[in-house]
């Protein structure tokens, strides 16, 4: 079995055909000319740290508006900050995940998606933050008091803030994507 190997020109036998095209992918991963997924990873990883610190500092916000009338009022002006924050840091994370070669084709086919990923990747994050802070609750309520609000404050708050903090960052990184777009279409015209 023959096995034509890219734009090379070259034909293989399967099996050396495999073991070329893999060395070749860990050779593009290991000296930073390639690894789309690394990328990919990196800006999961850095979406999900983002969603679950905002939702701890939307957390602490949210308890200093429960003190006073001008607590709340802080604390709403607070929390739009904190929105206009993330959509800053959802396009961030996309401009990071849309970096390189633009008239690639892999290029191309990792931006499809991009406010979703990073938006996705928030939420997820929020929303495992919200767990954790719902077995703190948990473990801090004596078993005589526990009922269902107890056990559902946390993973709601975690779904409410998921929600509230990862459609900011699907706006900012579809904005980053329709921006880097234009420019990639300006530029070839």
């Amino acid at each position: 079995m023959w096995v034509k190997l890219g734009d090379r020109g070259r034909w293989r036998t399967g099996r050396s055909a495999v073991l070329l095209r893999g060395c070749y992918h860990a050779v593009q991963v290991a000296d930073g000319t390639g690894g789309p997924s690394l990328r990919r990873i990196i800006v999961f990883v850095l979406g999900v740290v983002l969603g679950a610190a905002l939702l701890w500092v939307c957390a602490f916000v949210g308890v200093l508006g429960f003190t006073s009338v001008e607590g709340a009022t802080y604390s709403a002006l607070l929390l739009f900050a904190i929105v206009l924050a993330d959509v800053v840091l959802g396009g961030l994370l996309a401009r990071i995940l849309l970096l390189g070669n633009p008239d690639s084709r892999r290029s191309r086919r990792e931006a499809k998606g991009v406010g979703l990923f990073v938006g996705g990747s928030v939420f997820l994050g929020a929303v495992a933050s919200g767990l954790f802070l719902g077995a703190m609750i948990l473990f801090d309520t004596p078993a005589s008091q526990r009922n269902l609000f107890v056990f559902a404050a946390g993973p709601g708050l975690g779904l409410v803030y998921g929600m509230v903090l990862g459609m900011p960052a699907i706006v900012g990184a579809t904005l980053a994507e329709m921006r880097m777009g234009s420019r990639r279409r300006g530029a070839r015209r």
